[in-house]
């Protein structure tokens, strides 16, 4: 009798399936016209949208009524606006490499899987692709919920005349494998990155108390080093696993389960005013008392949420000091234009670092 019963949805489910297939092809037939259409008037420009793609997954959300979770339908709708997009033009995304490491899961989070991933051994390097238009766009860690900022991003930033274009919250899940299984009390050794290491610090403390903690480059690299060394662990992303086809012994041993990294998405392109909007400022002032108080005095007046400030000496000026703060907006709104012009009215250098469509 069930066999009976499950048949006909079944049926069901491989019409709704060949549906879906026509749509996301027709989808695709519309990207492609756009495409043409765009390539007509400017050969050169980038075909990605985020702040387009950001409106379309929101309303997507609003419309989501379940059973698929939220999270997962913009997964899915993610994918497809990559793939019609690589009708339109073979993208490549810079990222802190090697391959396995969350960096790659954070470029996979925000472009889906069809854009060509360029590993690179340093932040530097991301940004050095993306300027002489090696990469179109790179994606680089600038703060971890546990660990604090990434002081190679915000330099680069500093340093580099690009913009940032996006961004995208990773959720940091560690996996605790190795090359070959073994007995978990035989491990001398637990590799992976000093921010891995640092975020499961209690969990090791607690069950691997005799393993000697070993830091490499990056929990890729601690996975080739599983390979060579005998008795020894890493820890890992669940991409490395697949990748390096790790025996995995056990899950999400973080310290903190609501640990993320974010990352900026850095590019050459301005990107248009969506309902939720984020910018990021770099403002240089004098190293004189109350210079913060006094930059922030704009922002207050008109009620303008700050979501980051983060303080540095300038390393072009040993009189001057740096501060890098997100707001809420876009620069084209009329408050923070207002903004902008009571900085520079108090002597302060004002670079907007880029606004962008708002992902916290």
């Amino acid at each position: 009798m069930s066999k009976n019963k499950i048949k006909p949805i079944r049926q069901k489910i491989d019409a709704i399936d060949h549906q879906i297939l026509k749509l996301i092809q027709k989808r695709g037939s519309l990207a492609q016209k756009i495409g043409d259409l765009k390539g007509l008037v400017n050969s050169n420009k980038s075909f990605y949208k985020p702040d387009r793609e950001a409106e379309i997954l929101r309303n997507i959300s609003k419309l989501n009524e379940g059973p698929i979770s939220e999270k997962k339908i913009q997964y899915i709708f993610k994918e497809i606006i990559s793939s019609c997009l690589s009708l339109e033009e073979e993208m490549t995304i810079a990222f802190l490499g090697p391959e396995g490491t969350h960096s790659e899961g954070a470029v996979i989070q925000q472009f889906g899987s069809s854009p060509v991933r360029s590993p690179r051994a340093t932040i530097e390097d991301v940004f050095h692709q993306v300027r002489t238009g090696s990469a179109n766009f790179g994606i680089v860690p600038v703060e971890n919920s546990s660990e604090g900022v990434v002081n190679a991003t915000l330099n680069s930033l500093a340093d580099e005349d690009l913009k940032i274009c996006g961004e995208t919250y990773l959720p940091i899940h560690h996996q605790l494998a190795s090359a070959k299984k073994f007995k978990l009390t035989d491990a001398q050794v637990v590799a992976s990155h000093p921010q891995a290491l640092g975020q499961c610090s209690k969990w090791l403390d607690a069950n691997l108390p005799n393993a000697k903690r070993e830091i490499t480059s990056s929990t890729a690299e601690a996975a080739r080093l599983s390979k060579t060394q005998q008795k020894t662990l890493c820890i890992v992303s669940s991409l490395a696993i697949n990748k390096y086809k790790l025996h995995h012994y056990q899950k999400n041993i973080e310290d903190f389960s609501d640990n993320n990294t974010r990352f900026l998405v850095i590019g050459n392109i301005d990107i248009g005013q969506t309902k939720k909007d984020k910018t990021s400022f770099l403002i240089q002032t004098d190293n004189r008392p109350g210079a913060l108080i006094k930059i922030l005095e704009p922002f207050n007046k008109r009620k303008i949420n700050l979501e980051r400030i983060e303080t540095r000496p300038s390393r072009e000026s040993k009189n001057a000091h740096n501060f890098f703060i997100d707001s809420s907006g876009h620069y084209k709104d009329l408050k923070l234009k207002q903004v902008i012009v009571s900085l520079k009215e108090l002597g302060a250098s004002v670079r907007i670092l880029g606004s962008y469509p708002s992902d916290s």
